[in-house]
């Protein structure tokens, strides 16, 4: 089921699918959550946006089978993890990380605490290879187990194990990093 297919019963004066009903309940009920993985997983609010309407978008047609699953969550997180590899992979040429965040961004510079570690984060996280990032995000911010997250990137569980070891592996380096220079700068 499409939307040229929900609109045409729409223009005719038919009430939509139940189909489309369920779904519409489903994205919103999980909405937030799904944004923030969204968000984690490309470090950037608009492409997570992008990114999470492209899932549901390729979730939909499949939606009468999705719903019947025991965690249709997993189903969705799978298809967001492979549009986000896909994107990569196709972008990556394009794309540059930077250590600052630019001057004209529009945030305010006096920000409480706890949004400066968490941004400082972030940006640690923005630099993890994709694998990475998506093992260490699915393991530890979802809280997905091993398994789950194996599934979810489509590998191993000893993929998992070794991308999460990597991952983490490399942020603490980085975060101690960070901490060793703004430690010397007081």
């Amino acid at each position: 089921m499409n939307e040229a297919t929900i609109g045409r019963a729409a223009s005719r004066g038919e009430s939509p699918p139940a189909e489309a009903d369920g779904f519409d309940a489903y994205v919103r009920a999980s909405e937030r959550r799904h944004k923030r993985l969204a968000f984690l997983l490309t470090g950037d609010l608009h492409e997570a946006e992008d990114l999470l309407q492209a899932a549901y978008a390729k979730t939909y047609p499949h939606w009468h089978r999705v719903r019947t699953y025991e965690v249709p969550d997993a189903y969705l997180r799978r298809v967001m993890v492979s549009l986000r590899t896909s994107w990569w992979r196709r972008h990556r040429n394009r794309e540059w990380s930077t250590a600052e965040v630019p001057e004209g961004s529009g945030h305010a510079l006096d920000i409480a605490g706890a949004v400066v570690e968490s941004q400082v984060l972030l940006v640690a996280l923005r630099a993890l290879p994709e694998r990475q990032r998506a093992a260490v995000v699915l393991r530890h911010w979802c809280d997905l187990s091993e398994a789950d997250t194996a599934a979810a990137m489509g590998c191993s569980p000893g993929t998992v194990k070794s991308n999460t070891s990597k991952g983490l592996a490399r942020l603490r380096s980085e975060l101690g990093a960070d901490q060793g220079r703004s430690g010397g700068a007081s």
